[in-house]
Formats: structure tokens, C-alpha cells, sequence
């Protein structure tokens, strides 16, 4: 987790790559609006990539189960419990 000192740092410079290239007078409002926009991609990204890494070690760990049994378990106990 970065500290509130790292996020205004991450921010300043994307002020400065961004109002060096985009000469269209875009507003400190917008560019913080893109800036958090690309974060929180970067943010899901990151998780993603983590669970797909957590996925794949299962797999060849051998942690997996068939999917058609899965589902045909879980249809069952939803019709006990029903």
C-alpha cells in the first residue's frame, strides 16, 4: 500500500508527462480524473494477474476439481436445502 506522500508524487508526474504532451489545456480536475481512472486499472490489473498466478499454481499443485462435478454437487445440495 502506498502512502499519501507516494500518491501525490505518482500524481505530479503524471501531471507533468500529461501537460507536457497534451497541449489541449486540459484541466488539473480532468487530469486527476484520468490519473485515478488509470490507477484503479492498474489496481484491478494487479489482482487479476495475482488470482490468475493463484489459479495456475492450483492447477499444477493439482488443486482442481472437474467443473461438470462441481456444478452437478452443487445443483444437489441446493435441491436438500431447497
Amino acid at each position: 500500500m502506498s502512502t499519501v506522500i507516494e500518491e501525490v508524487e505518482a500524481f505530479r508526474q503524471y501531471v507533468l508527462k500529461h501537460s507536457a504532451t497534451d497541449a489541449s489545456g486540459v484541466s488539473l480536475e480532468d487530469l486527476f480524473h484520468r490519473w485515478y481512472a488509470s490507477r484503479v486499472a492498474e489496481t484491478e490489473l494487479e489482482e487479476s494477474l495475482k488470482s490468475l498466478r493463484r489459479g495456475l499454481a492450483d492447477v499444477e499443485a493439482g488443486r482442481v476439481v472437474d467443473a461438470d462435478l462441481a456444478i452437478r454437487e452443487t445443483r444437489v445440495r441446493i435441491l436438500r436445502n431447497s
